[in-house]
């Protein structure tokens, strides 16, 4: 090959890389993140849809309170209505909400994979409220069994406090990972109704 022809070849080359590189930079970008990594938008409501949420008991298990929650058709949306829900705290007497009233909702992600990301805290809670273990187990599952139970999109919830996953939120429960369902918490009562 002559000097010429390696001449041309290494000028197409590098042409070709400037190009691309040209397109990388100033290319069509995506108007909106995918469905799985974007966080929680403004939800329109529906019609009210019958959920089964699950707050903390008085003996440390789990309850099943019936609500109707005017929600989106969307997987997400639904999930975050259900954590909204959960937040707000029960209407039946003798439940607990299960996180202090200053905890809020900060996002919401739903992954591919079957993994719902529920991120909570805010301003004035830097770090997750302290409790004993069962308090901790109660907390953390009554989000878990709510949002699997619910959502058949989702088979495993993972926390966040404050955009960070946590090794633990009070020392007891181990939550580096997403956490399937645990139905050895629900209270008997609950666990009937789910097999009725």
């Amino acid at each position: 090959m002559t000097s010429r022809r390696w001449i041309l070849v290494a000028g197409a080359v590098v042409l070709v890389a400037v190009l691309g590189l040209l397109w990388w930079l100033f290319g069509p970008r995506p108007s909106a993140p995918p469905e799985e990594l974007a966080g929680v938008e403004a939800v329109e409501t529906g019609e009210p849809v019958a959920f089964t949420l699950y707050f903390p008991g008085p003996r440390g298990l789990l309850e099943a309170e019936e609500r109707e929650l005017a929600v989106a058709d969307a997987p997400r949306g639904r999930a975050r209505s259900l954590v909204l829900a959960l937040l707000e705290g029960p209407r039946t007497r003798g439940l607990y909400r299960p996180f202090p009233e200053e905890v809020g909702l900060l996002d919401v992600y739903l992954a591919a994979d079957g993994v719902v990301y529920v991120d909570l805290g805010g301003e004035e809670v830097a770090n997750p409220p302290t409790s004993g273990s069962l308090e901790e187990m109660a907390r953390v599952y009554s989000l878990v069994e709510t949002l699997t139970y619910n959502l058949p999109e989702v088979r495993r919830v993972g926390l966040l406090w404050n955009g960070v996953q946590r090794e633990t939120l009070s020392g007891h429960l181990d939550t580096s990972r997403p956490l399937g369902p645990k139905d050895d918490l629900l209270s008997p009562a609950a666990r009937r109704a789910r097999a009725g």
